[in-house]
């Protein structure tokens, strides 16, 4: 990512809120990056933990006063106006929730116009949702003067998704996208909420994605219910988290064979994702890149997550010299594969994996800092 970025996306978010509603105030601006999960997936809402990076594509928001008693919601070359910032089924559902959120903590927000762009897939695994949520959470902060911690932000916009728009995420998100660091990963602990900041120790390594064009959906009907399977096998077994989970208790108790599966799941990524860690320490990419494989496996097999395109897109990655190791990134269902490989081995990744889907978009990613980094006028302390 270029140092302009942000700014050239910040200055897209201002256009479309004036293209869309007008001259006006100059607004406050904010940049928010993705997340992308290198190992650790769907274990955030089972108290495991989690290894991942916030990443170098976003989403901007431009926020200012509404000169009227309409929002109005602005994105994409599409707009909505409204009378209520509760959510209506509409692109305005996400964008407006902060307001909600923001008055729930007793903030006085008043009625406002919001424009967004993004260089962030929406729909593919990398945390589009939350990175818009936390960007306009900020830049309605910024307009208000306003600040809070990492941790109030990041229970503001996790309250935002989850309660107002009613999506039953976990707190990785919002966390990676806020406390991750310079350039690094961080390791999350979501039955404590303790982090570990880690070096990403590779000049030359990067993540190659693909987005297979599927969009998956969060807050779908698989989702729910993976996370209502895994969290009654833990009711079960008489845990709290994953990380309390051994085999032979999940193998001797009498559950149902698929809550066994989702229970063998978390409790194996749990655990690869501190061995993760442990290979980023050391600067282990073949070791990274095998975790990363076997945690899609687990994914594709016990946790019945993954689509045919992405376990194919997955396979391609493999077959490419310089790659360490592939996987579905996100709740499944669709959306985004990552790779890890080489810089010079990422062109032919790119075009494995798109070939592999019928042409998906294909990206780079890098480690990059979180808000809390880039917005320290906004995140105190």
């Amino acid at each position: 990512m270029s140092i302009g970025e942000p700014n050239d996306l910040t200055a897209a978010a201002a256009r479309a809120l004036e293209e869309a509603g007008g001259a006006g105030a100059p607004p406050a601006t904010a940049w928010a990056p993705g997340r992308c999960t290198l190992v650790g997936e769907h274990v955030d809402y089972a108290g495991g933990q989690v290894l991942c990076i916030a990443v170098d594509r976003g989403i901007a928001a431009a926020v200012r006063p509404s000169p009227t008693a309409r929002y109005l919601a602005a994105s994409g070359g599409a707009a909505v106006t409204r009378l209520d910032a509760r959510p209506a089924g509409d692109i305005g559902d996400r964008v407006l929730a902060p307001v909600v959120a923001l008055r729930n903590r007793g903030l006085l927000v008043p009625t406002i116009e919001v424009g967004v762009a993004a260089t962030l897939p929406a729909g593919a695994g990398l945390a589009s949702s939350a990175a818009l949520i936390i960007a306009v959470t900020t830049a309605i902060l910024r307009m208000l003067g306003e600040t809070m911690t990492a941790r109030e932000l990041a229970a503001v916009a996790l309250s935002a998704e989850r309660d107002v728009v009613g999506v039953p995420c976990g707190p990785l998100d919002q966390r990676a996208v806020i406390d991750a660091p310079a350039a690094g990963a961080l390791l999350l602990d979501c039955r404590s909420g303790g982090e570990t900041s880690l070096r990403w120790p590779w000049a030359g390594v990067i993540l190659a994605g693909c987005d297979t064009g599927v969009q998956h959906d969060v807050g779908g009907v698989e989702y729910r219910r993976r996370r209502e399977e895994t969290e009654s096998g833990l009711e079960a077994l008489g845990v709290t988290s994953c990380q309390e989970l051994r085999a032979a208790a999940i193998d001797s108790a009498p559950l149902d064979a698929r809550i066994t599966r989702r229970l063998q799941h978390v409790m194996g990524e749990t655990r690869r994702a501190a061995d993760a860690a442990e290979a980023l320490k050391r600067g282990d990419v073949d070791v990274l890149g095998g975790l990363m494989s076997a945690s899609h496996r687990s994914l594709r097999d016990l946790h019945e997550v993954s689509t045919p395109a992405l376990d194919a897109v997955v396979s391609a990655a493999l077959d490419v010299p310089g790659c360490a190791g592939a996987r579905m990134v996100g709740a499944g269902f669709g959306g985004a594969v990552v790779a890890l490989v080489t810089s010079t081995g990422a062109t032919a990744c790119r075009t494995a994996m798109a070939a592999a889907c019928g042409g998906g978009r294909t990206f780079e990613l890098r480690p990059s800092p979180g808000l809390a980094l880039l917005a320290p006028d906004v995140v105190r302390g």
